[in-house]
């Protein structure tokens, strides 16, 4: 899938902002972390910390305070130091949880499918409209995933997408603001799924609205991963 037309996606509203917002997207994450947490228990939450950490004294040349013991804690830190770091602080968040990940399962695998899982349920519950999804069609879904995350800030600034003849859904996504860190975390070999796939934490996040949409579980295959856009194909399972 070399090229590809625009014209061959539906594509929905485009987001009317530069940038996420850091507060919102923050606590969407560590929610998944603290879903995560009851799996496997402190010591994922006391490694999660100690790599985000980690990672911001790199990025800053300055060593965290030693009393943070939580995720809420470690949340406001990084917040607070957001300005002195060159990308947003969720990167942080992000490139610890695929750390912890490979240490505790080798690949991106269970953990990391509760982490997005989390944050998806999280925009769900900010939903300003309180119809369920239950026996929603595709449009449907996409289009009330693409509202509520545009409300959050935590969406790409364009996506589209195109329904297949086998049931399969293409998605576009130009603009992604998790690119920068997918390419960052995909050359430290970080992004690979247990059976040699990349992750996509967006489609990720896309696939519990169709799940939650449908009633069926959805996966995905990266076909296109580059700049300025990526194309994801979705199916069910």
């Amino acid at each position: 899938m070399s090229e590809f037309k625009i014209s061959d996606f539906k594509m929905l509203e485009k987001a009317p902002y530069e940038k996420m917002d850091t507060r919102s997207n923050m606590e969407l994450f560590i929610r998944g972390a603290k879903d995560k947490e009851k799996v496997y228990g402190p010591a994922f939450t006391v490694k999660f910390i100690k790599y985000a950490l980690m990672g911001a004294s790199r990025q800053t040349g300055e060593n965290p305070p030693e009393d943070i013991k939580t995720l809420d804690q470690l949340k406001e830190y990084l917040i607070s130091i957001s300005e002195k770091l060159p990308l947003p602080p969720y990167f942080l968040l992000i490139w610890a949880q695929f750390v912890t990940d490979k240490k505790f399962e080798g690949s991106q695998a269970v953990g990391t499918q509760l982490v997005f899982r989390g944050f998806a349920e999280g925009e769900m519950e900010s939903d300003r409209d309180a119809k369920p999804l239950q026996n929603a069609d595709v449009d449907q879904i996409l289009a009330k995933c693409r509202r509520t995350t545009i409300e959050l800030k935590s969406s790409p600034l364009e996506f589209g997408y195109k329904k297949n003849e086998d049931g399969s859904i293409d998605l576009l996504y130009r603009g992604c603001f998790f690119s920068e860190g997918c390419q960052m975390s995909l050359n430290q070999g970080l992004l690979k799924r247990s059976d040699g796939r990349m992750l996509c934490g967006s489609t990720l996040t896309v696939c519990q609205w169709l799940k939650a949409g449908t009633g069926y579980e959805w996966d995905y295959t990266i076909l296109e991963f580059s700049k300025p856009h990526c194309i994801v194909r979705c199916f069910t399972i």
